[in-house]
Formats: structure tokens, C-alpha cells, sequence
């Protein structure tokens, strides 16, 4: 997809700041100074050609009390395709991705995070999880949390 002027200013602003309104395409539009049906148009557009991964609020779980950390799982090629779709079908798991490169030291090649409201609700996913791939899952709780905020410049203009 080829980015035109319009989509790189909406991108600019949405990534970092989604407005919380009744009406927030409409506030967008307005920010931007372009109309409401056209934000939407397009923004649909950028989700449609895998643009945008997603549009949706980034959670503190830990804020809400809710526990935590990076799993790690090595799973063999034939079964990648198949233990992915098992992980992503907890809503509770915010990322999931395959890593290539593993060695004798870190034979990990997925690795997702996933919360729970404790530790016994993540230990039973986990659980469950193990029993429908038949494979372990190695849980990395969260000890320190570093967070670093990117906000790509995507729009050169004014």
C-alpha cells in the first residue's frame, strides 16, 4: 500500500494517542482537519492492508493487579503454525511471536506474554496450554519492568 501525505499525518497522531471520546474518529478528523468519513475510510483502508496491526488500548495489568511475564516455548517447525494458534486463542495473551536463531543456550523459538488476575489462574493456562500442544512452556515472570515508549516519525510535514 502506498502511503499518501493524509495517511502518514493519521498514523502519526494514533499511534501514541487514540482520543477517548464518544466520537473519536470525529475528534481525529477534526485534529487533522479533514472530515470524519474520510478517517475512517482510511484508517479501515491501513488495517485492510496490514497497516495496522491493531487498534485497541495498551493495559497496565500489573496496575489492575493481575500477573504476569514472558513465556517461552521450543517448538518443533512442523508445529509451529498449530501451538501459535493454541496460545492466541487466550485473550489474555498480549503478544506472540516466532524467533528464529535458537541454540543449545536459548532453544526458545516462540515467545509470548501473557497475564492472569493471579498466579494460580496463570499457572492453569499455562497448564492447559502444555496439555493441548504437548510441549513445555518456560515462564519467565516479570521481576523488573522497563518500558520504552517509541513514537516513530512517520509525517515530515507541518
Amino acid at each position: 500500500m502506498e502511503l499518501d501525505n493524509v495517511d502518514k499525518k493519521i498514523l502519526q497522531e494514533i499511534q501514541s494517542v487514540f482520543p477517548i471520546t464518544p466520537r473519536p474518529f470525529q475528534t481525529l478528523a477534526e485534529q487533522l482537519s479533514l472530515d470524519e468519513s474520510d478517517v475512517r475510510r482510511r484508517i479501515k483502508a491501513l488495517i485492510e492492508n496490514k497497516v495496522i496491526r491493531r487498534l485497541g488500548p495498551i493495559i497496565d495489568t500489573a496496575a489492575m493487579g493481575n500477573t504476569g511475564g514472558l513465556m517461552a516455548m521450543n517448538v518443533p517447525e512442523e508445529q509451529i503454525e498449530g501451538v501459535a494458534e493454541v496460545i492466541n486463542a487466550y485473550s489474555s495473551v498480549s503478544h506472540n511471536y516466532l524467533r528464529k536463531g535458537r541454540n543449545r543456550q536459548i532453544p526458545y523459538n516462540i515467545w509470548f506474554t501473557m497475564s492472569a488476575p493471579n498466579k494460580e489462574a496463570l499457572g492453569k493456562n499455562l497448564k492447559e496450554i502444555e496439555d493441548k500442544t504437548g510441549l513445555v512452556v518456560k515462564n519467565l515472570p516479570t521481576t523488573k519492568k522497563f518500558k520504552i515508549g517509541v513514537k516513530f516519525r512517520i509525517y515530515e510535514g507541518d
